[in-house]
Formats: structure tokens, sequence, C-alpha cells
């Protein structure tokens, strides 16, 4: 396989119209959204650029003035958009507080696109129109998405017989929510998510009872019936492949990673391919230059074969349900085909810069999307940089005596070397020989012709293509993955091409075997069996990285003015495309005394010392890691129904007390057509991946100190396990810890697996850490081994200087008995309050003996068990304490020099 032939033969890299105007056009929306600057202002500016450039068209000047122009319209553009957002929203009205989050709700509306096929029930859009909230109607507009969990065979058929067909108009009964799943700095925001897709809010279809069908009051789709097969697919897929093959079959070929398993997700992401199960630009390129070698067999008629691809393109870009990057992707190929019928050889640049500009211009906001950075960024790393690289060595491996270029390109001789063995034919020198009636000898590498002669050559040319794409991409990549995933996957060099070749097998084998048991079953068997065979393959290298931590490395990020170095890393990378695209390996000059050339190789060094200072100082990242400031600092997480807090001493070491855990999702058993039973967990990352190892990095920290595990419950050592997979760590400390304990026992293997050493510790053990003392008053040291309940929870004391803190696990009265009644000191400032607030803890003599000045809960905000129980927030609060859970006021941060006390939350 071998890459298109890119044109380049414009040695002027510094100016392509488009992609420069969609640039300054997007910056003004940047600029326009996070500042709000006054609309009038941005359409004065906009007028002021345009008339000047009118009187002075023809003046040089008049090309900086119309990007200057693009840039105020960037701005205006986006504050007319804002300006012109409904007020009747569904959006508007929870931000707003006319409703409340979470509470029932009856919603009317059309139903958009066909549901979407999840194990154990399916997502619904709604387009809203109506509500009807507290005895009122209201007229209101958004998008709703819900989710209708069918449980068994009989609720899936009451779903079925009320046709959620699109453009069918229901009235659902259902809990709307839109608000912060997690509240934390830096932490990913749930509704920022909701709003890049679109959606108002989320809901929960508990039973086909709450859906009332109203009718079909629109015209189904035109791509209804697409909707309709890509289901069936689905379904025949389920029915006919193991759970790991079809759920990667379904999010590689459908767009739907709802199939794929927790154990395969996090294969693929670890190994950094992850992207492979995303319906996205590189699927639709692909699936592009299919159909159009298809296409050319048939008809060279450039129109027919632009309105062909187009449309077969854009059916399957909305049947795999028209995320935006699939449009993106699916408007930049089309733009690039129409440039071939109107015989432009459309700049491929250019063409990137136009469907940035028209993405903008629909979706102005999708400026602030992850998805479009990703996208573009990947893009612009195979147009800038991969394919010119590619053609200039084709030029100097292909290269023979030509009226073009009649002399040998100047360039090293390894160099040389190296393009000749990829891409020297000698059968096409000899075909060209004999075409002419002159004659010459060329030396080239005597490895060529004996790779071609064996078949060998395309193969090492492909992986080498390959991997310098996955190259050229990463390095456009690296900021972004650093910031947004907190991950740099070098083993995803090699693995891309791995995965891509068994992803590829694999998928065409399933279909094939999927269209013969129309006809046959057993004709089918091979092919399922290979697609089978092919999955494993798949993730057999993966799992091996993965193994020996060669697949991936997790990075923190600078924050403040440091953070900066990623906007300076594109410097020394524009600075690299620039000098490769206008360098001519055929460019005839005396080196020795060209200026020109002395100064190009200067520049060349200046860029790969700029380059590499800051890419290893992003990938190394020494300076994130805030310094020690002397202060006593504890974050207390909001980490749902859970508890974590971060400890920053004095000296710069840290503490996690607990690291929070997710629900347990129940496994779902899943029985193929041949009546094979397996278990499917869903794809889900845990709260010590997804908001404590995220608060870590956004903090600027690769390691921590110390990991206290307080007890085994899951909402406290779960989240323990990822940071211990995450994070470098000096030392645990645990209580008494039961090795049949399914939780600790998982705990203790992650420990043994990083060679983190395990100390066990009880009440009476003192140690200082950076100035603060720190005593142990729980659990006892002669209690029994295999005790993890709550009681057995181990409690500490900070004493900085005049203050005191106090972490209670989730120690309940009995324990808290025997604590005040050994007239320890347990009188702080600060507590930490036990069990979540529950009505098992916090008994009067125990809060009395506290005496704290502010009471943290670490709570969800709408905890399933009904934490914190009012009548022991009641009993905090007569002690003289303040209150705050961090279920509403998210993180709770105090810090202390030994003498006052700071106070901030999260929100107010």
């Amino acid at each position: 396989m071998s890459f298109p032939k890119i044109e380049t033969s414009q040695p002027n890299f510094t100016f392509y119209p488009l992609l420069w105007i969609a640039i300054l056009f997007g910056v003004g929306i940047l600029i326009g959204g996070s500042a709000e600057i006054p609309m009038i202002f941005c359409l004065a500016g906009s007028l002021v650029s345009a008339t000047i450039v009118a009187i002075f068209a023809v003046r040089p000047f008049a090309v900086y003035l119309i990007l200057i122009g693009f840039l105020f319209a960037g701005g205006f553009y986006t504050s007319a958009i804002r300006a012109r957002e409904p007020s009747n929203s569904i959006k508007q009205f929870i931000e707003s507080g006319q409703i409340v989050s979470g509470d029932p709700i009856e919603v009317e509306g059309v139903v958009y696109g066909k549901p979407e096929l999840s194990v154990g029930g399916f997502y619904l859009i709604l387009s809203v129109d109506k509500l009807f909230y507290k005895n009122r109607k209201v007229d209101t507009s958004g998008a709703v998405r819900f989710f209708a969990p069918a449980r068994d065979e009989q609720i899936q058929k009451e779903f079925d017989e009320l046709e959620l067909i699109s453009g069918a108009r229901i009235r659902v009964g259902a809990n709307l929510t839109r608000e912060e799943h997690y509240r934390n700095p830096g932490g990913i925001s749930y509704v920022e998510i909701l709003d890049q897709k679109g959606i108002d809010a989320t809901g929960i279809i508990k039973s086909p009872l709450l859906i009332e069908r109203l009718g079909n009051e629109v015209a189904l789709s035109p791509l209804a019936r697409v909707y309709d097969y890509r289901q069936d697919l689905i379904q025949a897929i389920r029915a006919k492949f193991s759970v790991s093959t079809s759920g990667i079959l379904i999010a590689s070929l459908l767009g739907n990673r709802n199939h794929l398993t927790n154990e395969t997700a996090e294969i693929f992401r670890n190994g950094g391919t992850f992207h492979v199960l995303v319906i996205s630009g590189l699927h639709i390129t692909f699936l592009g230059g299919i159909f159009l070698l298809i296409v050319r067999r048939f008809t060279r008629n450039r129109l027919l074969q632009f309105s062909i691809v187009s449309a077969a393109l854009w059916i399957y870009a909305f049947g795999v349900g028209a995320e935006i990057p699939v449009v993106r992707a699916a408007l930049m190929l089309t733009i690039l085909l129409f440039s071939f019928v109107v015989n432009r050889k459309g700049n491929l640049l250019n063409s990137l810069g136009a469907c940035a500009l028209l993405i903008l211009i629909w979706r102005p906001e999708d400026i602030f999307s992850q998805s479009f950075h990703l996208t573009f960024a990947s893009l612009f790393g195979i147009v800038a940089f991969a394919f010119p690289l590619i053609e200039k060595m084709r030029g100097i491996g292909g290269w023979y005596p030509s009226v073009a270029n009649p002399f040998p390109p100047m360039v090293h001789q390894k160099l040389k070397a190296f393009c000749e063995i990829l891409y020297w034919s000698e059968l096409r020198w000899k075909k060209t020989l004999a075409e002419n009636v002159w004659d010459c000898k060329l030396t080239k590498s005597r490895y060529a012709g004996r790779l071609e002669d064996r078949g060998l050559q395309w193969v090492l040319r492909w992986s080498f293509e390959g991997i310098l794409v996955t190259i050229a991409v990463q390095i456009c990549l690296l900021p972004f993955l650093v910031v947004y995933f907190h991950r740099i996957s070098f083993g995803s060099i090699f693995l891309n091409l791995w995965v891509g070749i068994f992803l590829v097998l694999q998928n065409v084998s399933a279909l094939i075997g999927l269209i013969f048991g129309l006809a046959s079953k057993i004709l089918a068997i091979p092919f399922i069996k290979l697609a089978e065979v092919s999955n494993w393959l798949l993730l057999s290298l993966p799992k091996v990285f993965i193994v020996f931590d060669l697949a991936s490395t997790r990075v923190p990020i600078y924050s403040g003015d440091i953070g900066a170095i990623y906007y300076l890393y594109f410097v020394p990378v524009m600075m690299a495309i620039i000098l490769l695209n206008n360098w001519n390996p055929f460019e005839f000059t005396v080196r020795a005394t060209n200026r020109a050339f002395s100064r190009r190789r200067q520049i060349a060094l200046i860029t790969v010392v700029l380059f590499s200072v800051l890419f290893s100082s992003i990938v190394i990242h020494p300076y994130s890691e805030p310094p020690a400031d002397g202060m006593l600092t504890v974050n207390f997480l909001d980490v749902g129904q859970g508890d974590s807090a971060l400890v920053t001493f004095p000296n710069g070491e840290t503490m996690l007390i607990d690291g929070g855990g997710k629900h347990n999702f129940a496994e779902l058993i899943v029985k193929n057509e041949d009546g094979e039973i397996e278990t499917f967990e869903p794809d889900s990352q845990g709260v010590g991946e997804t908001v404590v190892s995220e608060f870590l990095w956004e903090n600027g920290y690769s390691h921590v100190d110390y990991l206290v595990a307080t007890h085994a419950d899951a909402d406290h050592i779960q989240g323990l396990i990822a940071v211990t997979n995450n994070f470098s760590i000096r030392e645990a400390l645990s209580g008494k810890g039961a090795p049949d304990d399914e939780n600790f026992s998982e705990f203790r293997t992650a420990l043994v697996r990083k060679n983190i050493p395990l100390q066990e510790i009880a009440s009476g053990d003192e140690f200082e850490i950076g100035g603060v003392k720190i005593s142990v008053l729980n659990p006892d040291g002669d209690q029994s081994d295999g005790e993890t309940s709550n009681d057995g929870s181990v409690v500490l004391k900070f004493v900085y200087g005049a203050r005191r803190f106090l972490f209670t696990g989730d120690i309940e009265k009995n324990t808290e008995n025997r604590i005040s009644s050994r007239n320890m000191e347990i009188n702080s400032e600060i507590v930490k309050v036990a069990h979540h607030g529950s009505r098992t803890s916090s008994t009067e003599a125990f809060v009395n003996s506290v005496q704290a000045q502010y009471a943290v809960i670490p709570v969800g905000r709408n905890s399933p068990f009904g934490h914190p129980n009012s009548d022991v927030v009641e009993r905090w609060k007569n002690s003289g304490a303040k209150v705050l859970t961090t279920g509403e006021r998210g993180t709770v941060t105090i810090s202390t020099d030994g003498k006052n006390l700071e106070i901030q939350t999260y929100t107010k």
C-alpha cells in the first residue's frame, strides 16, 4: 500500500489563503467566545478592514488587512451566534434554576434518528419542543439524550411496540439532569461534553409505561432505512461473534462504542490505539479511497466519480450517526474530490483550510472541542509533514535523468541509499530505457533490486510510510494528548500498524462471513473463525506492550504561565514544516559558498535544538510539580459517594488518603445464536482514573509520596488502584487488611506489581513529615486479622503548629466511643466527618470532643444512601462547626501555615 501522489510543486509554504483565513477566523471565534468582546466592536473592525482593503486593494499590506478582517469577523460571528441562543431552551431553564436538575418532568418532542442499541438497553435522542413541569406547560427547545434499560425480553418487546422510529412524536416522563458529575479544579467537564454534542440534558426512561406515543408529526428521514440496516447489522454481529470481537466490529465499522467490553477498551487506551475504534477522519479517508478505486474501474468521468463517491461517503457518514468528526472528514474529502473535478490540483493545506472554515461557520463552538483539535492536528501532521516528506523521498529514491531533474539529488549518501531501497524500481528503469533512444548507467543501492525481486520492497515501503505518518501525527498531537489525556504512547508508533492490519483482516472476514451466512451457516463458519483469530492476534501484541509497560506513559501538565510551553512547542514544529516544504533536494548549488544554504542549515539546527528542548520539557515535565510553599494543604476531593483527600506537606511531599471508587456496574449475561453464554462488563473508567488521577495530573504531579488506604471499602480503596498504576509511589500505608478481601487483594497486587512497599500502621504509631506530626488513633494493634469493617478504618491526626486535622475514615460509634474513652486529644479545627455523614457515626459525645471549626463531609451530590443524615449535619452545626459537603461545594481546600486557616471551595 502506498500513499497517493502529492502535488508539492509550490515552494512557497508561507501563504495558503484558505488555511490562513481559517486560522484567523478561528482565533477570532476563540477571542470572541472567551473574552466576550462586544459585537459592535468586532463588526466595526471587520467593516474598517474591508473598507481599507477596497481602497488599497493593490497594495501588499492589503493581504494582512484581509486576515485582520477575518479575525474581527470570527469575533463578530461568535457574538452574533451567542446573541441568537434561545432563552427558552432546556439548557437555559436548568441553568437559570427555573427547572431543578434531577427533578421529575415530562417532555414532548420528536425522535431524532434511530435509537442507538447498547448492551442492556438503548439510547434515544429527543428533539424537545414542550415540557410539563410542576403543573405547567412550557414551549421549549433543545435535545435530550435518554437511556432506556431493557432488562429482559418482555420489556424490550414493550419498547418495540412503541415504534420509536425517527420522526415519531412521543411524551416521556423522566428525571432530567444537567450538572457536573464531579466538581474539582481542572477536571473533565461533563456539561461541556454535552454542549459539544448538542445535548441539553440527559435522563433515564425507567419503564416503557413512561412513554406515550403521539404519532408521526414529521415525514420520516430518507436515511431512516439506512439506520434500520445499521441496527440489523449490529444485532447480527452480536449474535454471531464473541463479546470482544463484536464490540470491536460494531465500534470500528458502525461507530457504536456501547458494545465494547471494559477489558478491550482499556487495551486500546493503554496501547494508544483507541482512535481506531472511533469512526473518524482516518476511517472516512480510507473508505473514500476504496470507493474511488472501485468507481474508477467503471468510469473515468470525474464528475460521475465525484457524485457517486460523495453520495456513498455521506450515506455512510449519516448511517454511523453523523457525529461531528465524521462530518468533518466527509466534508474534507468532498472538497478534495471536487477540486479534482474542476481540474484544479488542490493544495491539501488549502483544502484543509476550506474545510476548517466551513466547519467553523457551521458550528463555531467546535473551536473549543477536543475532537476538533485532535482531528485537525492529525490531518495537519499528515498533510503538512508526512505527505511532503514521502513525496520528496520518492523523488530521491526513484531519480533518473530527466528534463525536470537532469542532476542527481543533492543529499547525504546514506539518505539517498535508504530512499533507493524504498522507491527505486529496476523494472521501471529498464522499461524507461526501452522507450528511449538514449542509454546510461546509474549506480543504485544493490538492496533495492533484491527486495523488488523478492516482492518485499512494497512491504518495507508500506511499513515505513505508515510509521512516518504515525510519527508526524504524534508530533502534532503531543500537546493535545498530554493536556487532554495525560498520556504519551510511543508504543503506538508500532502498534498502530499491527492493530491496523489485523483490524482490517477482522472486519473484512467478518463482513464476508455475515454475507455468506445469509445463504449458508456452514459457508460462513471459516470467515467467522478467521475474524475471531484476527481479534485474538489484534489484541495480543498490545497486551504484551502493556504487561512490560512499553505501551504508554502518563504525564502531568504545566499550569499557569508556564503552560505557554504547549503553544511554544508549535514554533519549532512550524519552522520544521516550512523548511521541509521549501527544501528542494534537486536544487543545484555550490553549498560551500552558498549563503542561503548555510542560513537554512543554521535555521534547521536551531529548529532541532528548540524542538528537542520543548519536547523533552513536555515529556519529562521537570517543572510541572508545584514548589514547596511551607503550607500544610488538604484538598478534600469531590469523588461522589466516596472519600479521597490529597495532603501536601510544607516541604512539598504528598499523601493521598483514600482514592474514592466507582459504583460497580453489573456484569450482563450475553447469549449468541449458538446458545453460548458470556459475561459483558461495560466500558467504564473508574473514579480513580477520571477524577483522582485527573486532579493530580492537572496539578502537575507525576508521583505521590504516600498512599493511605483507611479500609477496604470500594468507595475508598478502589481509586487507589488506578493511582498506583498511573503514578510513582514511595510507600503505601494501611491498617489490618484481609488477604481474602477482593478490593484489598487487588490493591496489594497493584503494589507488588509496581514494587511499592506496604506498611501496616496501628494506634500509637507516630511519625513526622515536613514538620507535621502525624498520630495514628485507629486501628488497635491487637485488632483481629481479617477485620475490614468500617470500625477498622485508619484514623489519623495531623498537627502543624497550632492547627490540627482529624481524618476519621468510615469509623462508626463503637470506635468513636473507644477513641474518646481513652482520653486521646482528638480536638481538631478541621475534621473529615466519618462515613459520609451517616447516622451510624458522629455521636454527640464524639462531635463535642472534636470541637471542630470546619466539618468536611465527602459525599455525593445525590447520595443513593441518603447521606449525609440531617441529624448528623445539625449535630455538627450545633457544636459550632461550619459544615461543608463536597457534593455541594466540590473540592474543599484548607491550608494553614500553622497559625492561620485559608478555606476555598470549588463552588461558592
